[in-house]
């Protein structure tokens, strides 16, 4: 059997753990620059807010329901979702986490799933706070199903098996795990409506219509696992990009603002163990607002050589940005996309270069100089945050040393309760 643990309104959830007095309340979630809702309570899809509706069209709504607002907290509930995933990990060592508030989990072999999946959500609910539902099935699919019949149960727990004619007669094609609105408009117009009559079609017309793809989800409904776990793969790129809160205009802040991306994307390819053998910077202003002059670009281009230095691919990106840069438009996005990843030792040399580094004179070569710095911001950053340390051309604000022209507008922003110690709750 698998289980699908998932966050219920995971994002919402999170932001009462540590504001109990949210309890009850409707409470939505923003997105990027406070722009669109994310996530809802409970309470606040009861009084109609739709996922994605932006926040200006229901201000009147917050204003008479006395809705909560709240920016998106990454740094919060990426922190969340790790301590979720480290609960759940005790009750079976093979997990797929599938985003950031959903699991799978294989539980080939236990006796008892049921009672086992609520003690499992108990314990969650009681190390972390966050309410989780828990769906059971022979496959991905039919447990994806069955999490949707958790989470309108009292107790959290479903199963669903390929006999379980109710949970499958009023699903709706389009509900699948897998299937779009595009598959599910070819599906209706041959009159397959429900994941029930999709189970019991043929596997020629299923495929016919949907291609092999489509025929796995087939496979699954009818309890023939298709879709395996996958294990955590080393990304072959890796990008890093944000919206501006504000328009910018200036050199100056472009550079500050992708300097940040560089230093987050290359931490994560470091974590990783890769290297990158080339980059691309973009940037663009915004298309949606017809009325100022519209401009984007990118370069990209390969690196000396292949290279996790955090300084040499700056430089390169700095490089690539001042290829690009046209004065007289306000920029609303930039980004840097790191290419050709491989491992780090596997990569290919350039003829004349040398892997293994040896002191000269008395003084270590400058490569060697470069991974020891790498190595101290990586402990640095570890122990007292990313943005302890910093590339030269981040400038700080005297007044609030962590905002700057280019950041996300977070105006509702709640504190990073667990990952910064100005955020820590006190307690008397």
């Amino acid at each position: 059997m698998i289980a699908l643990v998932d966050c219920n309104n995971f994002y919402a959830s999170c932001e009462r753990v540590f504001c109990p007095s949210l309890v009850g309340k409707p409470v939505v979630v923003l997105s990027n620059n406070d722009g669109c809702v994310v996530a809802r309570s409970n309470e606040a899809k009861a009084l109609g807010v739709a996922m994605g509706v932006p926040l200006f069209k229901i201000k009147e709504l917050v204003a008479t329901e006395n809705v909560q607002v709240f920016s998106s907290n990454y740094e919060l509930y990426g922190d969340m979702s790790s301590r979720i995933v480290s609960v759940l990990r005790r009750y079976a060592p093979e997990i797929e986490i599938y985003s950031i508030d959903e699991s799978f989990i294989k539980f080939d072999g236990v006796p008892d799933m049921v009672n086992l999946s609520s003690q499992m959500r108990s314990i969650v609910s009681q190390w972390t706070g966050i309410p989780v539902s828990v769906g059971l099935g022979d496959t991905k699919t039919l447990a994806k199903i069955a999490n949707h019949k958790a989470k309108k149960k009292p107790s959290g727990v479903h199963r669903t098996g390929t006999d379980s004619i109710v949970d499958l007669v009023d699903l709706p094609v389009d509900k699948i795990w897998g299937i779009g609105s595009k598959l599910a408009r070819r599906l209706r117009s041959v009159g397959i409506l429900t994941a029930l009559q999709l189970k019991n079609a043929s596997s020629a017309l299923v495929r016919k219509i949907g291609g092999v793809v489509m025929e796995r989800t087939h496979q699954e409904l009818n309890g023939f696992r298709c879709f395996d776990f996958d294990q955590p793969q080393p990304r072959q790129n890796i990008c890093c990009s944000r919206s501006f809160g504000r328009r910018v205009e200036k050199l100056e802040q472009l550079e500050a603002a992708l300097s940040s991306y560089v230093s987050t994307a290359v931490r994560k390819m470091r974590a990783e163990g890769s290297v990158a053998s080339g980059i691309q910077v973009f940037i663009n202003t915004d298309r949606f607002n017809k009325g100022t002059l519209q401009y984007h670009n990118s370069a990209a281009g390969k690196l000396p050589c292949p290279s996790n230095d955090l300084l040499t691919i700056a430089h390169e990106a700095n490089r690539h940005l001042k290829r690009i840069f046209r004065e007289g438009y306000a920029y609303k996005k930039v980004g840097v996309l790191l290419l050709g990843l491989a491992p780090e030792g596997l990569q290919q040399l350039p003829l004349f270069a040398s892997s293994v580094r040896r002191k000269k004179n008395g003084r270590i070569e400058i490569k060697v100089k470069r991974q020891r710095l790498n190595e101290a911001i990586e402990e640095i950053a570890s122990r007292l945050g990313k943005d302890a340390v910093t590339l030269g051309l981040m400038p700080r604000k005297k007044s609030n040393p962590y905002e700057s022209p280019w950041h996300l507008r977070r105006e509702r922003l709640s504190p990073q309760y667990t990952t910064r110690w100005e955020d820590l709750l006190l307690v008397n």
